[in-house]
């Protein structure tokens, strides 16, 4: 299809179709809806090769990214919230999708890319293929997730990893391409472009059939397994904040770890500027707050606990359901879906009238572990630095900042 002829609608704001005779579905609809109205500059609108987004603004997608994001199981991404049940228990502004988060670290792999051909002098050329997979593998990074995210693997009790489920999906969208540069990573070279971007996803190395002499950093951009500091980290704590409003810009001021990074002479890892350090901490404890005040808040917790009894009461066979076993059954597996087939369960009722459920003495008990910012954010020895070491800043943690935090609220159901 000729870029001229191509509209591309992301109407991940209002992307379920749902009956409104659907009470929890029609509550969730509405909770959509007032997102949407509250500012027209953050929906995302597309037309031609070019979207707005919240984060970043105009995003050009090449011919063979549109390709992708058209496909049926990227299309998908727009009914999977990437924050879960939070926007309908307790946060109903932040209801954007993994489909938009997506698209973001896409852009933001890009940046990455262009920040490290700024700032380095490295002799060897990220040829273009090699650079293509990366930026696929960053759109593509999370297109395994199953209904409301990372719940979905809370309901499964661990038996079902999105990233594993990703690769099938990766397989799929590259069985179906007809772009000539998807046809060329799929099939030039025993496929290594494919190859590069199911192991980019996953963060490992070892599941490539070649060998990376001279660009095994770009494992540090998508998924970085060695420190954490990737794409995809820069992308969601950015949009998360933007829709929770938990941090200022001041606290959200780590932009710069990652633009002024640079290739290591080696061509192993990317060191960060030692003058950034104390914003990799930033990030970190960021991390840490958004988990403290808005993703493990002890209500969000119970409705995921709720949410996953019900499931495996009423429809255990969805916890089967992946892109490899069943890849049609697959694609209709989203928030809307598992949510209709709920609705009449008895305690299905609490997701959708969260505030029958109140704290109390006794009850039902909820009781997590979130890792401190001091313990997230690893000894200095993983990490790979460049320029003058005395101009880094001396970090200072606080007693709770080196620990976990214990969450433990009893809940009463109304």
């Amino acid at each position: 299809m000729p870029v001229s002829a191509t509209v591309l609608v992301y109407g991940a704001r209002s992307a379920l179709n749902v009956s409104q005779s659907v009470p929890l579905l029609h509550s969730l609809r509405q909770q959509q809806q007032c997102q949407s109205l509250r500012n027209n500059d953050d929906a995302l609108t597309a037309t031609r090769a070019q979207i707005q987004d919240a984060i970043h603004g105009i995003i050009d997608l090449p011919s063979y990214i549109q390709e992708i994001t058209q496909h049926l199981y990227f299309q998908r991404l727009k009914k999977v919230f990437q924050l879960g049940l939070l926007p309908l228990s307790v946060k109903p502004g932040a209801n954007h999708t993994r489909f938009e988060h997506c698209i973001g670290t896409f852009k933001s792999a890009q940046d990455q890319l262009n920040a490290l051909l700024r700032n380095s002098n490295y002799e060897y050329e990220l040829p273009d293929w090699c650079r293509k997979s990366v930026e696929i593998a960053a759109l593509l990074h999370d297109i395994g997730h199953g209904p409301f995210s990372h719940t979905w693997e809370h309901v499964c009790e661990g038996q079902f990893n999105h990233e594993k489920n990703s690769e099938a999906c990766v397989d799929r969208v590259f069985s179906d391409a007809r772009d000539n540069e998807l046809v060329a990573l799929r099939d030039d070279h025993n496929g290594r472009g494919v190859n590069l971007i199911k192991a980019l996803i996953l963060g490992d190395r070892s599941k490539l059939n070649y060998v990376m002499m001279q660009h095994a950093y770009i494992f540090d951009i998508v998924h970085n397994k060695v420190c954490g500091l990737d794409v995809d980290k820069w992308d969601y704590l950015r949009r998360d904040n933007h829709y929770l409003q938990v941090l200022s810009a001041d606290e959200m001021d780590f932009d710069e770890v990652f633009l002024n990074a640079r290739i290591a002479p080696d061509g192993q890892r990317i060191e960060y500027r030692y003058e950034d350090y104390h914003k990799i901490w930033l990030l970190y404890l960021a991390r840490h707050r958004l988990h403290l005040e808005a993703y493990q808040l002890p209500k969000v917790l119970l409705c995921n606990d709720i949410f996953g009894e019900i499931v495996r009461r009423q429809q255990p066979h969805l916890l089967d359901v992946n892109a490899e076993s069943d890849p049609e059954e697959w694609l209709r597996l989203n928030d809307e879906r598992v949510l209709e087939q709920i609705t009449n369960d008895t305690e299905a009722q609490y997701l959708r009238a969260t505030e029958r459920i109140e704290e109390a003495n006794e009850g039902r008990l909820v009781r997590r572990r979130i890792s401190g910012p001091g313990e997230d954010m690893n000894s200095n020895k993983v990490y790979a630095f460049y320029g003058n070491p005395s101009l880094r800043r001396d970090i200072f943690l606080q007693e709770n900042q080196q620990q976990s935090t214990i969450i433990e609220k009893y809940f009463k159901l109304k």
